[in-house]
């Protein structure tokens, strides 16, 4: 009789162990996708912290100080990159905002170059030519929290600021354009004057039936004036 007490009770906690992994498996699966939004807005506050620490006065002094933020930022994860990440490409996108700290993959097919990281469209240009550089990377593939992902791509805005690192340059971005097209629309890789950054990825999330686009324009170094 001893032991087939010893037994149920046994059985009863395994019942009870299995019982509460799976009420956590069903939690973290239930949680995933929404704790990409829930970091960005921590990080947005922090931002929102940063910035009036900083004591903004004036819309052009507010516009100086992001750039700044956005460099030091990028400049600090750059700093902490392990070599590894460098066997994959030493060019990088980095948007401080959403998280993104992607390689940037130069390759033939999407397929090999989304499969590591962000990719370089071929048939457009180098932020060191000038241009329209065009750089694709995947919404969601990874279980999120990534950095390789364009997951909170919907919250970038005008105005925001993308970094890339290119043959050991670093070039910045201002966001000018937003907008959603269709996936044959190659419009998107239309030569431009000016040095330009097209980025795109699927819309909506966990769907491929459209593209965001993000078009942003090289911000002027005043120091080589």
């Amino acid at each position: 009789m001893r032991e087939k007490g010893i037994k149920e009770k046994v059985i009863k906690a395994a019942v009870l162990i299995m019982e509460f992994l799976a009420i956590l498996v069903i939690v973290y699966i239930f949680a995933l996708p929404i704790y990409p939004s829930v970091k960005y807005r921590i990080m947005q506050r922090e931002e929102v912290s940063l910035a009036g620490s900083m004591g903004t006065s004036t819309e052009a002094a507010a516009v100086h100080q992001d750039e700044v933020i956005v460099k030091e930022k990028t400049a600090k994860i750059v700093s902490k990159l392990p070599e590894a990440e460098y066997a994959v490409s030493p060019n990088r996108i980095i948007i401080t905002k959403i998280g993104v700290n992607a390689p940037i993959v130069e390759a033939k097919t999407a397929e090999y170059g989304l499969s590591r990281g962000s990719w370089r469209v071929p048939e457009s240009s180098t932020p060191d030519k000038g241009g329209n550089t065009v750089i694709t990377g995947h919404r969601f593939k990874y279980l999120p929290p990534n950095n390789l992902t364009f997951f909170l791509f919907d919250k970038l805005v005008i105005g925001d600021i993308v970094s890339v690192i290119y043959k050991e340059k670093d070039y910045f971005y201002r966001i000018k354009e937003i907008k959603v097209v269709e996936p044959t629309d190659l419009s998107i890789m239309n030569p431009t004057e000016k040095p330009t950054l097209t980025m795109f990825t699927c819309t909506p999330i966990y769907s491929t039936a459209q593209r965001l686009v993000v078009i942003a324009e090289l911000i002027e170094d005043k120091k080589q004036n």
